[in-house]
């Protein structure tokens, strides 16, 4: 993967081939998929066939994927393993979707889990794991960010086996919020 400096940030409905090979056209370095849902991405040829594209200047690219079990996780990453250079995990959608869904963002309530799924792939997987997390809410500020926990977490992931940690600056209930 090399040390890219200009990064691409993964984007729902944003992040598909030719946006991703115009910004390298302008500078950028390194690439992420869109997000895919990892057991859908792991079941599914025809959701593979419509989400998922790239081609060989398409590099470095990080597949980026959704994912609350670890086998579905791996076994959607072995598909993409060859192609591209990691695999990332979103810890950071805030969507209810996600919500529903129990990824993204709301695996924060359970990090035994997210653990679970960077370490399966951290052991098993060709290519490296990366993980995007939020910040974690101030207990007694919920609107202030607690940079002790997220710290706490970031290293968590590592100690799992996170080979990169990316954090959004916004905890998951701003969502959105231009705070």
């Amino acid at each position: 993967m090399g040390s890219p400096r200009y990064h691409i940030a993964p984007m729902v409905d944003q992040s598909e081939l030719p946006f991703r090979m115009l910004c390298r056209r302008h500078g950028a370095q390194l690439g992420y998929t869109p997000m895919f849902h990892s057991r859908l991405f792991a079941e599914s040829d025809k959701y593979r066939a419509e989400q998922w594209s790239t081609c060989q200047a398409d590099r470095p690219l990080l597949a980026q994927f959704c994912a609350n079990d670890p086998e579905y996780f791996l076994a959607a990453a072995k598909l993409v393993a060859p192609h591209v250079d990691g695999v990332d995990l979103n810890l950071g959608c805030p969507q209810r979707i996600a919500r529903r869904g129990r990824y993204g963002a709301f695996l924060m309530d359970d990090i035994p889990l997210v653990e679970a799924l960077v370490s399966k792939l951290a052991k098993e997987l060709s290519v490296p794991v990366t993980v995007k997390i939020r910040m974690f809410p101030d207990t007694a500020d919920p609107s202030r960010p607690d940079v002790a926990a997220t710290v706490d977490y970031a290293r968590r992931m590592e100690a799992a086996g996170a080979y990169l940690v990316a954090i959004h600056g916004r905890t998951r209930d701003q969502k959105n919020a231009k705070e």
